[in-house]
């Protein structure tokens, strides 16, 4: 009987110990870090990048038309002035019937997609799919922007994509440079890497490839995709100074899997 008492008494204690555990867990999660779009800084740029595409049963999806007013709804609250946006689907027109006449479109390839709500923006050519490149005229300044959808599915080809659009990047001529996007770098060693990585040295190799070039902005923001992966991301040159950022937590609706992620930028040494 006392070692039946006594195991009872280990179980109890051990099932105590994984509610205190959960609890903590969950406590950790809900102070993740969320953008407060309210709190702008004077004198600040505030870019937004998104994959509004999602998942249904496991199967990836572009943006649905279910799915359009309520990111439009999201881009106009956010106070952004310029967007990036993965996975549009071909809606691009429809959307910005949604969004109106105070955003300027600007279609890249594979999905991508830059809107801008200040300043006036150009495109020039990006040497790969799923990107745009456009050139941001604001403040008086002129800014290389390029946002990317990287492979989702291989470590390879992101590597292989991700060293020749910087290099496009940064070849052009401008005050700063802004890389942003899903490049799909989950770089956590203590997650189930097998499953978002095929090759986590290679991901990591990709992600030092931008690092050593461009600032990561959001580095300790937190997860911006679901359950708890840090996918997107936007480097920034050190023509910027980072003021905020952090993914804008609770907008995702429907199958999306993906949070908008919001940076407010200082232009370092403005006139």
């Amino acid at each position: 009987m006392r070692r039946a008492t006594r195991e009872r008494w280990l179980e109890g204690l051990l099932w105590v110990l994984a509610a205190l555990l959960l609890g903590h867990g969950r406590g950790c999660l809900g102070a993740l870090p969320s953008f407060e779009p309210a709190a702008r800084e004077p004198g600040t740029l505030r870019l937004l990048t998104w994959n509004v595409g999602g998942a249904d049963d496991g199967t990836p999806h572009a943006l649905e038309r279910d799915d359009l007013a309520h990111v439009a709804r999201v881009l106009d609250e956010s106070g952004a002035d310029l967007v990036l946006l993965q996975e549009t689907g071909g809606s691009e027109t429809e959307l910005l019937g949604h969004l109106g006449p105070r955003w300027m479109p600007m279609p890249g390839r594979g999905g991508a997609m830059a809107f801008a709500r200040r300043g006036q923006i150009t495109r020039w050519s990006t040497p790969l799919a799923r990107a745009v490149g456009v050139t941001w005229h604001i403040e008086d300044r002129t800014f290389a922007v390029l946002g990317v959808h990287a492979s989702a599915f291989s470590a390879k080809d992101r590597n292989r994509e991700l060293g020749p659009l910087v290099e496009a990047l940064l070849e052009q001529r401008a005050d700063g440079h802004i890389l942003a996007g899903d490049l799909n770098l989950d770089l956590d060693l203590d997650k189930r890497a097998d499953l978002f990585s095929n090759d986590l040295a290679l991901d990591v190799e990709s992600y030092n490839f931008v690092a050593e070039r461009l600032e990561d902005a959001a580095r300790h923001a937190g997860p911006t995709a679901e359950p708890d992966r840090r996918l997107d991301y936007v480097f920034v040159s050190r023509a910027f100074t980072v003021r905020a950022a952090a993914p804008w937590r609770g907008h995702r609706i429907g199958t999306m899997d993906h949070e908008p992620l919001l940076v407010d930028l200082a232009i370092s040494g403005a006139r």
